[in-house]
């Protein structure tokens, strides 16, 4: 199947049958709309997609197609002690702090089971039994415990979920306040990462070369901010694997963020794309004022 006729099937499943111009499909995926037309006539041909005139729906024949690239499981980071969040992180680690009601994780956890995600692991590190609260809501949740939290950066807890991370992945960390769930997509055609255009940044960021994370840096200009949520392939994250073990028994190797080993170090054997979002899709909440500035009550 062509990235085209996925781009396709993929938007035609998540909308539902309706009726779609031509002009419409090519405008919301930024396709041309002679390229749209050879997708909906291919596809029709094969079986993939029912249309009568401009109603169109997924056949089961389609959903199977897709099944391949369907996101079934995820990895979720957050064992560090969430320092710049006190006194808020006093008895609880960040991810499990609440804004308005809502811890932040949950939303990550209600975007990941939106799309029909549940096989879903967690390595918490500093209060990390706080974390155990989430299982009454999520039943289903793996919670790990990296003991090393303390001693090393998150590289560690990567280290940790080897025999989990594989088969077509979300690897995200989890102090991310998600806005907009449809940023957790159900099908992934290839190995990608969430970014944000910005003029201006001092935060991590990176810019694109041929639609692909490039220059992966702390500060720029022209750039997209970098968010902890990506997808692996199985090919991507099995060299994605071999190297965080190599590298964190290398020099250093116990200071590194788990993407270093794709967004620097290694980068050459990577092609991870870009999934362009809005900043307002997902706020970070970097430090107690930030809190105080989204949720009145901890003034």
């Amino acid at each position: 199947m062509t990235r085209y006729e996925f781009e396709v099937l993929r938007y035609i499943e998540h909308r539902g049958a309706g009726q779609y111009s031509v002009r419409q499909l090519s405008n919301e995926l930024c396709v041309s709309g002679t390229e749209i037309s050879r997708c909906l006539e291919k596809l029709a041909e094969q079986g993939l997609l029912k249309e009568d005139e401009q109603y169109i729906e997924i056949t089961d024949a389609g959903l199977e197609a897709m099944e391949p690239y369907r996101v079934k499981r995820a990895i979720i980071v957050g064992a560090g002690f969430g320092s710049r969040m006190m006194p808020a992180t006093a008895d609880r680690p960040k991810p499990m702090v609440t804004v308005n009601g809502v811890r932040i994780i949950d939303t990550l956890l209600d975007a990941l089971v939106k799309a029909g995600i549940e096989d879903i692991t967690i390595v918490g590190g500093y209060k990390v039994e706080v974390m155990g609260e989430l299982l009454e809501k999520y039943p289903f949740l793996n919670i790990l415990h990296n003991t090393k939290y303390e001693a090393e950066n998150n590289i560690s807890s990567a280290l940790m979920v080897l025999d989990r991370f594989n088969g077509g992945c979300y690897f995200c960390e989890a102090d991310l306040y998600i806005t907009n769930p449809e940023i957790i997509q159900k099908y992934q055609y290839a190995t990608s990462i969430l970014g944000s255009w910005s003029l201006e940044t001092d935060d991590w960021c990176f810019k694109s070369v041929d639609g692909c994370v490039s220059d992966y840096k702390k500060g720029g200009t022209y750039c997209y901010n970098y968010y902890g949520i990506s997808y692996w392939t199985d090919e991507d994250s099995e060299k994605l694997k071999a190297d965080w073990v190599e590298l964190h028994d290398g020099p250093d190797g116990k200071d590194l963020f788990w993407e270093f080993p794709a967004f620097m170090h290694r980068k050459e054997k990577y092609k991870v794309e870009i999934i362009p979002c809005n900043k307002q899709d997902i706020m970070e909440i970097d430090n107690y004022y930030e809190l105080q500035q989204l949720d009145p009550s901890y003034k």
